[in-house]
């Protein structure tokens, strides 16, 4: 019965626009992983620069503490020279040059004291980085488990969709069919439309009184004089 054959072209192009909506959702999943694994990899990223910081300073206060005891050892070594100087000129010539190790020595200890506190800040950083981290990371793993998990879901709907398509489609007149699709490729996927209100609500288009009362009967394929769609009427679209 035509009756029939409508109501099942109306459940395929219902069941198609479903599949179809779930292809796009699928499509968007691997974009979305891709996002967190970016965030997850900036994460790294931090924590890595923040660290080979701190080695790099720790490294330069270890250097500098060793220039500072070489320096601290010729001060020692040029104030027991002093008392073996015999002319006034070397003396004072020796004693500039203990001041001036003084005075370096001095700026180098004001130096690895930045250094520290900048070492101790960093570190201070570093171990918020690392917390905050490893919480985005937990909360960033648990939203990867949650669109891998649907897209499991979403694949296992098309899958069904699609076997319920076939079966649809093995009960359809095959030349029914092929103007169906017909029909979708040349109407922006829409082939079959709902009428309500004496309309099209393809083209919202009103339809002619007398073609309008045969549409309610679904004894034919009655197709809109303005789109061209095939019509459909429910009982759940009377007004």
């Amino acid at each position: 019965m035509v009756r029939e054959q409508l109501q099942l072209l109306w459940k395929l192009q219902t069941l198609e626009r479903h599949i179809e909506e779930a292809q796009k959702e699928k499509e968007t999943y691997p974009l979305m992983l891709e996002r967190l694994e970016g965030m997850l990899k900036t994460l790294e990223e931090k924590k890595e620069e923040e660290k080979r910081r701190i080695e790099e300073l720790e490294r330069e206060r270890i250097k500098l503490e060793g220039e500072l005891e070489m320096e601290s050892e010729r001060t020692k070594r040029s104030q027991l020279k002093l008392l073996e100087i015999k002319t006034n000129k070397e003396y004072q010539a020796l004693l500039k040059e203990i001041e001036m190790g003084k005075e370096h020595t001095s700026q180098q200890e004001e130096e690895i004291i930045r250094m520290l506190d900048e070492i101790d800040r960093l570190k201070t950083d570093h171990a918020s980085t690392v917390e905050r981290a490893h919480k985005e990371r937990k909360e960033i793993e648990e939203g990867q488990a949650k669109i891998r998990e649907q897209m499991v879901i979403v694949e296992q709907h098309i899958t069904q969709w699609h076997h319920n398509r076939e079966e649809i489609v093995g009960k359809l007149d095959p030349e029914l069919v092929k103007r169906y699709t017909t029909l979708k490729e040349r109407r922006n996927g829409i082939a079959v439309v709902l009428v309500r209100n004496e309309g099209c609500q393809g083209c919202y288009v009103n339809i002619p009184p007398q073609l309008y009362n045969e549409v309610q009967k679904n004894k034919e394929i009655i197709v809109c004089p303005n789109c061209h769609r095939i019509l459909y009427w429910e009982e759940t679209s009377a007004s």
